[in-house]
């Protein structure tokens, strides 16, 4: 497992999301992923909400690379009017860490729930996926499913960019991003938006991609700019079983710090502590 690549004092992250989209799993086994968290996950994660099932994309590449093939099983074929899986979140009491359960998905989630809270960092992160995954793992292997296929990864970072000395209001793009169109006086920016996405690339060939959002928003008050900064690297896994997820999970994590420091001014890194 890489460590940080770089390492800000107060990084601007709320949320993180290590997670697997894997084959092996029917609409039907709902109730098992509830009794798993019944049985294994209730004492440190007490609350249960239902959410809509969640569909991860499928990266390919029609180029040359290896297209990924993963289909998520919602539907239970041999019933006419099925209904998708629900997807189960699963809280801790303190609402900062989340396991998402859905056949065919699982993901481990970091949120800040308070402003004086700090991201606990990629290791901690990674280990927590790791041991609820091979958790999940074993259960449904003592139950006789077996263990789940992985089929695509991914890893998220949510950040939210509030104003700072560096910048007051969405038209201060270019003092948080180092991309943005040229500024005019007689034509000011107003704010702006940006999406994009790249290439992860191993021996030659694309593995998986890494996509990115910039969208303009506003703080709880309704009033205060803020700018959403959200990074996604999903692909393949690099190996086999569970080390081969991690293996991408860790690379993934690599590529979306690196495009976060390319993406974001010399200014805001002072603001954010830049160490290293």
């Amino acid at each position: 497992m890489t460590d940080c690549i770089v390492t800000f004092a107060s990084p601007p992250v709320v949320e993180v999301v290590a997670g697997v989209a894997f084959d092996g799993l029917g609409a039907e086994t709902s109730a098992l992923l509830a009794a798993f968290w019944k049985e294994r996950l209730r004492d440190k994660f007490p609350s249960l909400q239902q959410q809509p099932p969640y569909s991860p994309t499928d990266e390919r590449f029609p180029g040359g690379g290896k297209p990924f093939t993963f289909n998520l099983n919602l539907f239970n074929p041999s019933l006419s009017n099925a209904f998708p899986a629900a997807r189960l979140w699963v809280q801790s009491s303190d609402g900062q860490q989340l396991l998402q359960l859905q056949p065919g998905w699982f993901a481990c989630n970091w949120r800040k729930v308070d402003a004086g809270q700090e991201y606990d960092r990629w290791p901690s992160r990674q280990s927590a996926f790791h041991q609820y995954f091979t958790e999940l793992s074993d259960y449904l292997e003592g139950e006789g499913v077996g263990q789940p296929k992985i089929r695509q990864c991914e890893v998220t970072y949510i950040n939210h960019i509030t104003p700072s000395a560096a910048w007051s209001s969405h038209g201060d793009f270019s003092k948080i991003f180092r991309i943005g169109p040229p500024t005019s006086d007689s034509y000011p920016l107003e704010q702006m938006s940006a999406q994009s996405q790249y290439a992860l690339i191993k021996d030659d060939l694309p593995y998986g991609r890494l996509h990115i959002q910039i969208a303009p928003a506003y703080g709880p008050d309704g009033k205060t700019p803020l700018y959403v900064f959200e990074l996604t690297a999903r692909g393949a896994p690099l190996g086999d079983n569970i080390e081969g997820a991690l293996a991408f999970l860790d690379r993934g994590r690599e590529a979306v710090d690196r495009t976060f420091v390319a993406l974001t001014t010399d200014a805001m890194h002072a603001e954010w502590g830049l160490q290293s």
